[in-house]
């Protein structure tokens, strides 16, 4: 058993301690291939491996939990600390992470109005009975029990979400309590827009996220952390593509030096160490002028590409990372093998509104119903109407 405390430092078992973290997904990434990442995580002299709980795939239909295959994130946090790495987990019911919904459940918005990321009406509600299927998985795990886990996060982001409730981030730290959480919290805000004044909760560590520009930006920070330590909860390394953004996103150039005035100044949790692919239809989307859709994958230009290979990224940050720590020598042990399919023939064809009702069941309604109110969470609805009596057909407007 251990001990890890926040004070004017992080202090595991009294001795200072610094995190120097790497993200990793588990839900982005097959389980075969766990070991490997981690292990090449460890490579670059990291200490620490942090990943998000997507609560839409652990609780995909109400009251119906999975943890099983490449869910089990018990497992995963296992194999971390047979590796020698420790564990940041974050179990807050909105993630981001460019994640389907932010990673809340479709069937919030399958009946009655919830509102979400509040205090106010039944959403604590849901989130509680979510907590009580999870977080069995996890308390086993903490540092005090003798598993990895160092930190959890109560909130993410909560600050850039606009509204301003202490009530709700206060129950939330609560419910984590109540179902077994007994290390240290933090929260993860950006510094735009006044988050991190909404988005800090007492009791916990701020913390920012943000790409570039460490030195200054972490004397923002400094007041927030309250003489704590100064964090970086999501160093982002490179970024996400979208549709149409006309290529493959990459980093900030200057990434190497914001990781050594990081670590000159505090610790760090590299967004992402592998950024891995969004399955299903997992992939997120923004919208601010425009639609913008991200793709299948979720590469990130991280320091591992999304199929795990080293980049030129990754020895650089090792590099900096030898200024603060001891690299060690890994032994990486799966077998990876790369295989090319060449060409595949379809050999016969069908039509797809031949096959509708081979394929679904219709649903008749006056007016368009989303998806979730039909009790379908992801995927495609065809809507098709015949218009009868409309006169003026140049007014009709769709979107």
């Amino acid at each position: 058993m251990s001990a890890f405390e926040i004070r004017d430092c992080f202090y595991l078992d009294g001795a200072p301690f610094q995190i120097i973290s790497g993200c990793i997904h588990y839900f982005r990434v097959p389980p075969a291939y766990w070991d490997d990442r981690l292990k090449k995580l460890k490579a670059t002299g990291c200490n620490t491996v942090e990943t998000y709980i997507p609560w839409n795939l652990h609780e995909p239909r109400r009251g119906e939990f999975r943890f099983d295959g490449g869910l089990d994130v018990g497992a995963f946090l296992r194999l971390a600390q047979a590796n020698g790495l420790y564990a940041i987990v974050r179990p807050s019911p909105y993630v981001c992470a460019e994640w389907e919904f932010g990673g809340l459940p479709a069937w919030l918005l399958e009946g009655e109005n919830i509102p979400l990321r509040t205090h106010e009406g039944p959403f604590l509600g849901l989130v509680d009975r979510y907590y009580r299927a999870l977080f069995p998985h996890l308390v086993p795990l903490q540092i005090d029990r003798g598993g990895p886990v160092l930190l959890m996060q109560v909130e993410n982001e909560f600050g850039a979400w606009g509204a301003e409730d202490p009530e709700y981030l206060a129950a939330l730290a609560g419910l984590m309590r109540d179902n077994g959480a007994t290390v240290p919290f933090i929260t993860s805000d950006n510094l735009e827009n006044e988050s991190l004044s909404r988005g800090t909760c007492p009791g916990a560590l701020a913390t920012v996220n943000f790409g570039s520009g460490a030195a200054e930006k972490l004397e923002v920070l400094r007041p927030y952390a309250k003489g704590g330590p100064l964090m970086v909860t999501e160093f982002w390394v490179g970024w996400f593509d979208h549709w149409g953004n006309g290529g493959h996103m990459h980093g900030n150039p200057e990434s190497p030096q914001d990781l050594d005035d990081m670590l000159d100044m505090g610790h760090v949790n590299i967004y992402m160490f592998e950024g891995g692919t969004n399955f299903g239809f997992m992939n997120g989307s923004n919208y601010y002028d425009e639609l913008t859709p991200d793709v299948t994958s979720y590469d990130y230009d991280a320091l591992l590409t999304e199929a795990g290979d080293f980049t030129g990224k990754y020895h650089k940050f090792q590099k900096v990372i030898s200024k603060y720590a001891p690299i060690p020598k890994v032994e990486f042990t799966t077998e990876i093998k790369k295989r090319a399919y060449g060409k595949l023939t379809a050999v016969s064809q069908t039509g797809l509104l031949q096959n509708l009702e081979n394929l679904s069941e219709p649903i008749v309604d006056n007016f368009p119903v989303c998806m979730e109110k039909c009790g379908q969470s992801y995927g495609y609805i065809l809507y098709h109407s015949t218009l009868k009596h409309e006169q003026n057909i140049e007014r009709i407007r769709l979107w």
